[in-house]
């Protein structure tokens, strides 16, 4: 009998707890375990959200200078490879002493291997302010006069041009196009800074070439 008594208040206190537990269960959480739960999930989404922006933010700095350092390769290839066979180069500047658009022209040696040692290929980069600082090239045979793009051109039409690269502008306070022109020697530094990412911290370009080629003879075809 006292066996039986011991096992009957085991199975009516077994029964109770797993009642107890079964109402906890079906009551939920209480407001207060809601609210831990709650401030550990804002804390960790918060934590999470800020890494991924800054790993978003550093991986589009990391791209925009790529971006920059791309376009000035791209036009101090441009330069140095019209330069390097020029017989004559001429800079003008704009006629307005405000705006530091520049126009650089070159009568150079063509280097196309079938062309004849007499045959002469105009090539002009244009450098203007507008556009957020942009940078134009253009190529044809000689003779041929190129002049600047006007305001008008620059805002519609700038068929013939190829776009280089934007987000430039002077730098130290110099001309993007400085020549150096003398009866032996034909020669041009390029200074510019370049922001295509749009961030605070511009790539800078800064060269000079020299022609390899002799001084053009008078009857030459030129390009300005």
């Amino acid at each position: 009998m006292v066996a039986r008594a011991r096992h009957h208040q085991h199975d009516v206190a077994s029964g109770t707890g797993a009642n107890q537990r079964r109402q906890r269960g079906e009551g939920g959480y209480s407001l207060i375990e809601l609210l831990i739960y709650s401030s550990l999930l804002v804390i960790i989404l918060t934590i999470v959200g800020g890494m991924l922006l800054n790993t978003l933010t550093s991986k589009a700095k990391v791209l925009g200078s790529a971006d920059a350092n791309a376009v000035s390769q791209l036009i101090s290839t441009s330069v140095h490879s019209g330069v390097r066979n020029a017989t004559a180069l001429q800079v003008t500047d704009s006629a307005n002493p405000d705006i530091d658009d520049q126009l650089f022209v070159i009568t150079a040696v063509s280097s196309d291997p079938k062309a004849l040692a007499t045959e002469r290929v105009c090539q002009a980069w244009f450098y203007t302010e507008s556009n957020g600082g942009a940078m134009f090239y253009r190529r044809a045979a000689a003779p041929q006069t190129f002049v600047a793009p006007t305001p008008d051109a620059l805002a519609n039409d700038m068929s013939g041009w190829t776009l280089l690269g934007t987000g430039l502008s002077a730098a130290f306070a110099q001309p993007v196009f400085n020549p150096d022109v003398t009866p032996d020697r034909r020669a041009v530094t390029v200074n510019f800074t370049i922001n295509a990412g749009g961030d605070s911290s511009p790539a800078l370009m800064s060269t000079k070439v020299t022609s390899r080629q002799g001084a053009a003879p008078p009857t030459e075809p030129t390009c300005f």
